[in-house]
């Protein structure tokens, strides 16, 4: 599948995708407990927790999240942004250029139950 540009329907199954495709691969993770998206607190929308912007046929992604204590940050991000890249190209075949994760949090063992 090749576009020069996509329309606006096409980018919103892509977004919908996307958004399906890391949410799935931060559950599979251990290591990662996923930010929950709300939609409204009492004074003000709070903001997905997964922000997808396209440029042409490329992807840009910013995903916040929160880490299990323990484990490297470096390597840990570094396999999480691989592995959500690879996903999203085979299976979407669209290209993406870059996948920026904030951790939030880093959470122990014991307290990461509570968190979900």
């Amino acid at each position: 599948m090749h576009y020069d540009h996509l329309g606006f329907e096409t980018i919103q199954a892509a977004s919908d995708i996307i958004s399906a495709i890391v949410e799935s691969s931060l559950e599979e993770r251990k290591s990662v407990i996923p930010l929950k998206h709300e939609r409204y607190t009492f004074f003000k929308r709070k903001k997905n927790p997964i922000s997808i912007t396209f440029s042409n046929t490329e992807v840009y992604l910013k995903i916040k999240l929160n880490l299990v204590k323990g484990k490297n940050i470096l390597e840990e991000t570094l396999r999480i942004q691989k592995e959500i890249k690879d996903e999203i190209v085979h299976l979407t075949g669209l290209e993406v250029k870059r996948v920026d994760l904030s951790v939030q949090k880093i959470i122990s063992a014991g307290n990461a139950l509570s968190e979900n």
